[in-house]
């Protein structure tokens, strides 16, 4: 699709180009010369556009190239290194939900205030 753009466009360009110069009040000869003249460069431009395109069509197949090469490695790696995080992460999580539990029943047995029995020391004191 782009193709056809750019083709359209240098055929438009010069078909433009051949229509000014006929129109233009010249002599037969400087018109002819002139035409030449525009029809070399459309001819040097489509030559460059033809040799960019290709060029970057050379440039997307080695980056496709390059892609398919690098991905396959770059997400084993990822996926490696996830797998070491959770190894290491496992034993972690584990033993912080221990300690969680551990200062939960602490509070807990904090919080709950002791019973006095009546044999205390400090019952008998208030009698």
């Amino acid at each position: 699709m782009l193709k056809s753009f750019l083709k359209g466009l240098v055929v438009g360009s010069v078909a433009g180009g051949v229509g000014t110069l006929l129109t233009v009040p010249r002599s037969g000869n400087e018109t002819r010369a002139k035409l030449a003249q525009e029809l070399d460069v459309a001819t040097q431009t489509t030559l460059e556009l033809n040799n960019s395109l290709t060029n970057f069509k050379k440039a997307l197949q080695t980056t496709q190239q390059t892609a398919q090469e690098i991905i396959p490695a770059f997400t084993a790696g990822l996926e490696q290194d996830i797998t070491d995080f959770k190894f290491q992460a496992e034993p972690r999580i584990a033993q912080i939900k221990d300690q969680v539990k551990t200062l939960s029943e602490h509070v807990a047995v904090l919080a709950d205030p002791p019973l006095q029995n009546a044999d205390t020391p400090e019952h008998s004191k208030e009698n």
